[in-house]
């Protein structure tokens, strides 16, 4: 039933609104000065235009990280409807609602409060700690300075001062809590019987006119489908790379022109001390003498490196480690340390090297890489890359000759074989869908080329298809067009559908008739009414009882004033399921027999779905404060 819960959310969502925005009447922010918006501004928040080039943007990334979430899942299409839209053009109203607020009260973020949110992210923790080359790895990946991170995240930090006064004041409140229980998880008590078909089958004769009837009325729906023997060629950058022939001397050629590139990567593994450059309350020539004091300590006894780093050092990723960073190589670091890295001997100790982050006192503890491969070890991956970029080169002018040579063969690839080396390739029953086909086959396009009239009638080879990076003509050998199936063989499919029809009929004729009767009688525990329903089960949003997904919705779907009342189910070849609906079960009761793991679930969702209309409702109270034009609505 968890599925049930998360598809609800909107519903539990809604509820909570209700019942949380007048609390929110006399929130609000400082008003602002209405201002003229450029022409194409989708809206006004304040003083701020939002303007269609930034609002596509941000349709832009969201789209991309729906993408990435979703992989061959996604649908670019959900972002073409109006209510996403909506929800975009709402989220950046939001964003500057709060902006704005920012500055007019001039909130901003500490310095310690910055450093620990920094320092709490776990993108940026190794084993649950914070790392600073992980730090600025991440942000470098991401196009970001951790100037520009820093300031971002200030900035968020200073926002949520505007939210998280009412968020965190307005914890869940117990009623609130009873209320929203009662409209999720009050529960159903049913009892249910189920109208097998399988009676009602043994009980159905179809006579020959009607299969007859229904076949001559439904043929289009037994035509099978047009098909083709098939023969066809593939052009693909393998056909060409295969052909070329590379020389001993190419290769030793090759190596010697990017032997850099047949070298590991020198690494070097290296700890430090990292010492406050900058710091309130004291001044650049403190701080300086400060580090020169610990550098000097160290000097006089290299051995307490590791003890020293614990007691000095402020990079939290690396001090408890005594310093230690791990082996890096080349652009890991930051230019000013890693040219000092990269200068120092094995065991030799640094001056001060002051970077963004401070001052550095460094040990280069271990050296390794740097080996070059030998010319044999390496020869065949350099056959292979010369073999791919002679290929790039000659691929192109080769699909040229491709495309030429299919159209001037007319009904044979003799001549493409002859120039090109490709090899002819047959496939028999080709038809539009054939999952058995070859990949290349099964291409939209050369499918559609294939089954074209001048393909069909004339037997000529189709022109090239691009498919993937191979180029693919085919041409049609041996052609059956679509018919229909003979009656005689479509006979016992149709009788059996038939038999399901009119079995469904019969059953769900019956089953209309005891659930009438069922609103009728309105009968007790015992009555013979009831013979042959389950016992009694409670039916919530938290389990269904055994019952199946259709059978549990309709029944949570029946309302209390109606009760008691029957359902009649569908339950697809399995006939019908008739629902007694007796009564209605309390949410106390419900959560205190169902799964303790899934009232958590539930209860985790709801508080999350009160935070979420918290903050719509406050985003609502703050519109009514500033001035907020939406200019479009889609």
């Amino acid at each position: 039933m968890f599925e049930f819960i998360r598809n609800n959310q909107k519903i539990m969502q809604f509820v909570l609104l209700l019942f949380i925005a007048p609390a929110f009447a006399l929130f609000g922010l400082e008003g602002y000065n209405t201002v003229s918006a450029e022409a194409n501004a989708l809206a006004i928040v304040g003083d701020y235009p939002i303007s269609q080039e930034e609002f596509d943007q941000v349709k832009r990334e969201r789209i991309e990280e729906a993408r990435a979430q979703s992989g061959d899942n996604f649908d670019p299409k959900v972002f073409e409807s109006p209510e996403i839209n909506r929800q975009l053009l709402d989220t950046l109203v939001l964003q500057y609602l709060l902006q704005q607020s920012v500055q007019k009260q001039y909130l901003t973020a500490s310095d310690k409060a910055l450093a620990e949110d920094v320092a709490r992210t776990p993108l940026f923790q190794v084993n649950g700690k914070f790392d600073l080359e992980t730090y600025k790895r991440e942000l470098a990946a991401r196009g970001l300075t951790p100037t520009q991170h820093e300031a971002n995240v200030r900035f968020g930090l200073a926002r949520n001062q505007v939210l998280d006064p009412v968020l965190r004041a307005s914890f869940f409140p117990e009623t609130l809590k009873t209320q929203l229980d009662d409209v999720q998880l009050a529960g159903r008590v049913v009892r249910v019987k189920n109208i097998d078909l399988a009676p009602y089958l043994a009980n159905v004769s179809i006579t020959d006119e009607q299969v007859a009837a229904f076949y001559e009325a439904n043929k289009a729906q037994f035509m099978a489908p047009q098909k083709a023997d098939v023969e066809y060629v593939v052009l693909s950058p393998d056909t060409i790379k295969s052909k070329i022939e590379v020389s001993d001397a190419d290769i030793a050629a090759y190596y010697e022109q990017n032997k850099a590139r047949f070298s590991t990567p020198e690494e070097r593994r290296a700890r430090h001390i990292l010492l406050d450059a900058e710091k309130e309350g004291a001044s650049a020539d403190e701080l300086k003498a400060a580090a020169e004091k610990v550098l000097a300590e160290l000097k006089a006894n290299p051995s307490k490196f590791a003890e020293l780093a614990k007691q000095y050092s402020i990079d939290p990723g690396s001090a408890n480690q005594g310093g230690d960073l791990g082996f890096f190589g080349k652009g890991a670091m930051v230019p000013e340390f890693e040219q000092a890295v990269f200068a120092q001997k094995k065991g030799e100790l640094s001056g001060l090297v002051k970077s963004q982050f401070g001052y550095h006192i460094i040990e280069v503890t271990d050296v390794r890489g740097g080996e070059v491969q030998s010319l044999d070890e390496v020869k065949g991956q350099i056959a292979d890359e010369i073999k791919s970029q002679k290929m790039t080169a000659q691929y192109a002018d080769a699909q040229g000759r491709f495309t030429e040579l299919v159209y001037e063969g007319g009904q044979s690839f003799e001549n493409v074989i002859k120039a090109l080396g490709v090899q002819a390739q047959s496939f028999n029953g080709l038809t539009q869908g054939a999952a058995n086909a070859p990949e290349v086959l099964k291409d939209a396009k050369l499918m559609a080329e294939v089954f074209s009239a001048d393909s069909i009638e004339n037997k000529n080879n189709t022109k090239a298809v691009q498919v993937g990076e191979a180029m693919v003509s085919a041409r049609i050998v041996n052609y059956v067009p679509a018919t229909a199936r003979p009656l005689d063989e479509m006979k016992p499919v149709i009788q059996a559908r038939l038999k399901q029809e009119e079995a469904a009929k019969a059953a769900l004729k019956d089953a209309d008739a005891l659930a009438a009767k069922l609103d009728s009688e309105k009968p007790q525990a015992g009555a013979e009414l009831l013979d042959g329903f389950a016992d009694p089960r409670t039916v919530s949003a938290l389990s269904a009882e055994g019952l199946p997904g259709l059978v549990a919705q309709s029944v949570l779907n029946t309302g209390v004033s109606d009760l008691p009342k029957a359902k009649v189910v569908g339950l697809g070849n399995n006939g019908y399921a008739v629902a007694w609906v007796q009564s209605s079960a309390p949410s106390t009761e419900v959560k205190a027999k169902a799964d303790p793991q899934v009232v958590q679930y539930y209860e985790n969702i709801a508080g999350q779905v009160y935070q979420e209309a918290l903050l719509l409702a406050a985003r609502d109270a703050m519109k009514k404060r500033v001035d907020v034009e939406i200019k479009k609505t889609f």
